[in-house]
């Protein structure tokens, strides 16, 4: 959905109840992404915490007609990328232990999955459990949607051949272990509240150092002019005579 002007406008004036109900409408989608393409908790939290204040930084610089969740999948697939240096264990990976079932043709499932190559995992977790279509990959991923939908071939085809007759149920799984990493409700509400608070306030902090430094100089500039307001006024009764002096 595209971001109203309104909506903007406030952002810009750093209106904390515009910039929460932004992020109150990503976080889900970003807390979803950051577990499953990382597949650990810690990890995860990282992303998820550098995702929404790296939002509240730049949103103010939103321009018209900027769509909030194209930016949550382009910046969370990237700080994914980033943190997630290595796969986690597989019995330990969120899209394991959060699923509906730890059998080992599942286990087995995510783990041939992770061993894809990471571009073909992005793809096919996006589309199968996100559902975004091949335009939308390729924004999320920084790519073409050309090049999107050929990762997405491409590891479909690799996971339709490792799965086999199971690849319908093992997706199914799939699926529900990717909508358990949604949070709760009032997980996203404090989460984001936390967020917003931090960066807010020391955005506010700035503002008031650079105020209280302009203060000074100020001052500064006005106790001067009054100290040497002696030589000051010598100096404009030189310049108003010599003004003033017509040539003979």
């Amino acid at each position: 959905m595209i971001v109203a002007d309104e909506t903007l406008a406030q952002v810009r004036k750093s209106d904390r109840q515009a910039v929460e109900a932004i992020l109150n409408d990503c976080y889900p989608t970003v807390h979803r992404m950051a577990c499953a393409l990382t597949g650990q908790a810690a990890v995860a939290q990282r992303v998820t915490r550098a995702v929404l204040r790296q939002c509240i930084r730049v949103m103010p610089s939103w321009r018209k007609g900027t769509i909030a969740e194209n930016w949550f999948y382009h910046h969370t697939l990237l700080a994914s990328r980033e943190a997630a240096t290595h796969p986690p264990p597989a019995k330990q990976d969120l899209l394991v232990a959060a699923g509906p079932t730890d059998a080992p043709a599942y286990v087995a499932f995510i783990r041939a999955l992770r061993e894809l190559p990471r571009q073909q995992t992005e793809a096919f977790l996006l589309n199968q459990c996100e559902k975004l279509n091949p335009r939308l990959l390729g924004v999320a991923m920084d790519c073409s949607t050309q090049a999107a939908t050929a990762h997405l071939l491409a590891a479909t085809q690799a996971m339709r051949t490792i799965a086999g007759e199971q690849f319908s149920d093992l997706t199914a799984a799939l699926d529900k272990a990717y909508a358990a990493l949604t949070p709760a409700e009032t997980v996203v509400h404090g989460t984001v509240r936390q967020q917003v608070s931090s960066v807010l306030w020391r955005r506010r902090l700035r503002r008031l150092v650079r105020r209280v430094v302009l203060l000074a100089v100020l001052t500064g500039l006005a106790y001067l002019a009054w100290r040497h307001q002696d030589l000051l006024r010598h100096w404009y009764d030189l310049i108003k005579s010599k003004a003033t002096t017509k040539p003979a």
